[in-house]
């Protein structure tokens, strides 16, 4: 056992302890092997997450890198000049993006994120939310219709605005041309249900198990733009207002987003 926690301090957790014994030593031995076996998940989860986020950091900077260097050209065109521009500022977008995320995501984990929790109207903050992204709704030609019912809520207004934000633009984001989006706030006598409905490209059954999972993007289609943060900052967010967050999906039809919080744990 002495020999194991050593090789466990090199952080080698393959190192085989078999102690048959059913007294203290032999529980002790099972527990230490439950213990490498975690630490040797938590090791994998953080070289993962790392290569992730060196991976998504990387790319937008190659691509501000090269456009920055085609934009020194001294013949360049006005057009291209300012395709280029656009795509650098794109890019500088996604990396505030992803910046932001990440710091809210630590946030969340070391449970360092204050929570400011008072009563707030829920309905007026989705209808603020579906204001501020109006101009993406035209952009992409998609109409959008809530039915809201009139609720105060008891909860961070902040972090639930990240929920509504991630939803949302999601729901613009993977919807089709002249699509819709549908909004409804319920309050029921032991729930508050808030559902978010698109018409968009849908998802399959096998990825909706690893929705939630962080970096994780369905496919290329689902990857433009995106950081594969948003739903699992919406699932830590929502898990700590004591709520769930279920996803029902058709390819090609669209998907239903609906968040449940249980009132008597408000």
């Amino acid at each position: 056992m002495t020999e194991a926690t050593k090789h466990i301090a090199q952080e080698n957790y393959n190192y085989p302890l078999d102690i048959p014994r059913n007294d203290e030593i032999g529980q002790l031995s099972e527990s230490f092997n439950l213990m490498q076996t975690q630490l040797k998940h938590n090791d994998l989860a953080r070289k993962s997450f790392i290569s992730n986020v060196s991976h998504d950091f990387q790319s937008p900077l190659m691509n501000i890198q090269g456009y920055a260097d085609l934009l020194a050209s001294p013949n360049l065109p006005e057009s291209d000049r300012l395709a280029y521009t656009a795509i650098i500022d794109q890019e500088a977008k996604r990396l505030s993006s992803l910046t932001r995320q990440l710091l809210l995501l630590t946030s969340l984990d070391q449970g360092a994120y204050p929570m400011k929790q008072k009563a707030f109207p829920l309905d007026e903050q989705l209808k603020r939310v579906v204001q501020k992204y109006r101009w993406r709704l035209e952009e992409e030609d998609i109409d959008i219709s809530y039915k809201l019912a009139p609720l105060s809520f008891f909860g961070d207004a902040e972090l639930l605005e990240n929920v509504w934000e991630n939803l949302l633009t999601n729901a613009i984001k993977y919807n089709k041309p002249g699509g819709s989006i549908e909004i409804t706030l319920q309050s029921f006598e032991q729930e508050v249900v808030v559902e978010f409905k698109d018409s968009g490209i849908g998802i399959s059954e096998p990825a909706i198990g690893q929705l939630f999972d962080r970096f994780y993007r369905v496919d290329a289609a689902r990857k433009k733009d995106g950081t594969g943060l948003g739903l699992s900052i919406v699932q830590q967010i929502v898990a700590l207002h004591h709520g769930v967050v279920d996803v029902n999906s058709e390819v090609g039809v669209g998907s239903t987003f609906t968040i449940r919080f249980a009132l008597d744990e408000i």
